[in-house]
C-alpha cells in the first residue's frame, strides 16, 4: 500500500469511532490495492463479495477496475463519503486516485409488508409502508409508472442523517405547495429526525392546535391516488407512515373503500361515516347540555327531574375516561394477554357497574355512540383531537348548559377556522364554499388528470 493511500485510511479512521461493524479489508492484486470500509449490519455480504471478484478480475485483465453490481456514485468530499458509508453502502478507496467510490450495497433489516392495522380494508390492497424507504419507494412506484414521477432524497439531522424523500408527479403537483415545502427543507435546522412527526414539526413548528396539519396514512395506495390528484407524499426513512400535503377535516375522513366499491355504496358509506364523525363530536355534549337544562324537547329522552350536576359529570367523564383507558391498554397489551382484557372490560363497563351506580345505563349507551363515531374516523389523529374537543365542549355544557354547548362548538368552529394548512383553509370546501369540491367529497369523484397538453 501505498503513502498516499495509507494517509487517507489513516484520516477515515481517525473520523470513524471504532465499532465491531465497521469493517475494513484491503485487497491487493497485482500492483492495485484497494481498502473496503463498510458496515456489516447494513450491507449484504453477497454484493460485498461481488465486488471483491470484481476487482480480481479487472486487475488480472489489467484493465480500469469496475465495480459491481449496483450503482456506484464518486464523492470528493470525505465527510459525504462517510455519511453515505453509515447509511450502508460500502467506500472502496484505489491507489492513485483520491475519490471515494461508493458502491450501492445496501440491505436494510425490515419486516415483511403487510396490511396497516389502523387503516384495513376489505376490497382494496393489503400491502402497507414498512421502515424501509426503498421498500416503500417501490411499492409507490409499482402503482405509478409514470416518467413524470418525481422522487428527490435528501438527508436531515446533524447527527441522524436521516434519508428523506419527496414525492410529487410534474405538472400535477400545485406549484406554491411544492416551493413552500423546498423552502422550508432548505430552512431546516440541523435538529435531529427520527420520525414523520418529528420531521412535520421542525417543517411547521410545534402548536398546542391538536389538529394535524397534514395527513398520516401506511397505506401506498392512498398515497397513489393522492399522488394522482396532485398532492405531495413525503417518505422518512426508519417509519412507516407517509406524509401527504396539503390536507383538510374533510380530507381526512375520506377512505380506500370510496374508490373501491360502486358509487351508490361509496356515497352512502361515505355519508354515514361523516354523520358518524359528527356524532362523535357533538352528540354527547348536547345530551348533556339537555340534561343539566332539564330540557326534554321533541327527542322525548327521558331525564330525571332532581339531576345532580356535579354526580351527573363525574359519571359521565369517569365513563368516557375508562373507555379511554381501556383504548390505550389494549394497544400496549401484548396479545397474548389481550382476551383478560377483554374480561376486564365487560366488568367495568358491562351491568356490575351499572348496578352499583357507577354511572347509569343512558351514560353507557352515549358514551358508546360517541366512541363508535370515534372508531369510524379513518384520520387516528383526527380522532384523538375530535375526542379532545368533545371532552372541551361537554365541560362547557355541564357548567352552563345549553349555553355553553353553543359556545363551545363556536369556539370549536373558531379553532378550526384558525389550524393553518399550506394553502387551503382546514374547513374547505365548506368555508369557503366549493360547490365543485363539495360535491367530490359527498358523492365522490374519479380520479382525473390533466390533458396531455397540458403537461407538455
Amino acid at each position: 500500500m501505498n503513502t498516499s493511500l495509507e494517509k487517507r485510511l489513516q484520516q477515515l479512521q481517525n473520523q470513524i469511532t471504532q465499532s465491531f461493524d465497521v469493517v475494513y479489508r484491503q485487497v491487493q492484486i497485482k500492483e492495485h490495492h484497494c481498502v473496503l470500509i463498510f458496515l456489516s449490519s447494513l450491507s449484504d455480504s453477497a454484493l460485498i463479495s461481488d465486488i471483491v471478484q470484481s476487482i480480481v478480475i479487472t486487475a488480472k485483465s489489467e484493465v480500469n477496475l469496475t465495480f459491481y453490481p449496483g450503482s456506484v456514485e464518486t464523492k470528493e468530499n470525505m465527510h459525504q463519503a462517510i455519511t453515505a458509508m453509515l447509511a450502508g453502502q460500502c467506500m472502496v478507496l484505489v491507489d492513485d486516485s483520491e475519490t471515494y467510490y461508493l458502491v450501492e450495497t445496501r440491505h436494510y433489516p425490515s419486516r415483511a409488508t403487510a396490511e396497516p392495522s389502523v387503516e384495513k380494508s376489505v376490497r382494496g390492497s393489503h400491502d402497507g409502508f414498512v421502515e424501509n424507504i426503498m421498500l416503500n419507494v417501490g411499492l409507490i412506484r409499482r402503482r405509478i409508472r409514470d416518467p413524470h414521477l418525481k422522487i428527490v432524497a435528501n438527508k436531515e439531522g446533524s447527527k441522524t442523517r436521516t434519508d428523506i424523500a419527496y414525492l410529487y408527479i410534474e405538472h400535477l403537483v400545485d406549484p406554491d405547495i411544492l416551493k413552500d415545502f423546498e423552502h422550508r427543507l432548505t430552512t431546516l435546522d440541523e435538529t435531529e429526525i427520527l420520525s414523520e412527526r418529528n420531521l412535520c414539526e421542525q417543517l411547521y413548528g410545534k402548536t398546542l392546535n391538536p389538529y394535524p396539519h397534514v395527513r398520516y396514512s401506511e397505506r401506498p395506495d392512498i398515497c397513489a391516488i393522492h399522488l394522482l390528484q396532485g398532492y405531495m407524499v413525503v417518505l422518512c426513512d426508519n417509519s412507516p407512515s407517509a406524509i401527504i400535503l396539503p390536507t383538510t377535516f374533510f380530507e381526512q375522513t375520506k377512505q380506500i373503500e370510496e374508490y373501491t366499491q360502486t358509487t351508490l355504496i361509496a356515497m352512502f358509506t361515505r355519508l354515514i361515516r361523516l354523520i358518524g364523525i359528527f356524532f362523535s363530536l357533538y352528540l354527547l355534549p348536547l345530551w348533556i347540555a339537555i340534561v343539566v337544562d332539564h330540557n326534554a324537547t321533541m327527542l322525548r329522552l327521558p331525564l330525571e327531574q332532581d339531576v345532580k350536576i356535579i354526580e351527573f359529570g363525574f359519571q359521565v367523564i369517569f365513563a368516557d375516561v375508562v373507555v379511554e383507558w381501556i383504548r390505550q391498554s389494549l394497544i400496549h397489551t401484548p396479545s397474548i394477554l389481550s382476551s383478560i382484557m377483554s374480561f376486564i372490560a365487560v366488568f367495568v363497563l358491562g351491568d356490575m357497574a351499572v348496578g352499583f351506580g357507577v354511572y347509569t345505563n343512558e351514560i353507557l349507551i352515549m358514551i358508546a355512540l360517541c366512541n363508535i363515531g370515534n372508531l369510524l374516523t379513518p384520520s387516528y389523529e383526527l380522532s384523538l383531537a375530535n375526542k379532545l374537543f368533545r371532552v372541551f365542549i361537554g365541560i362547557l355544557a355541564l357548567c352552563m348548559g345549553q349555553a355553553g354547548f353553543c359556545l363551545g362548538v363556536l369556539l370549536h368552529v373558531i379553532i378550526l377556522l384558525s389550524t393553518k394548512t399550506i394553502k387551503f383553509p382546514y374547513l374547505y370546501p365548506i368555508i369557503p364554499f366549493s360547490y365543485k369540491e363539495l360535491k367530490k367529497i359527498l358523492f365522490g369523484a374519479p380520479i382525473q388528470l390533466k390533458k396531455d397538453s397540458d403537461r407538455k
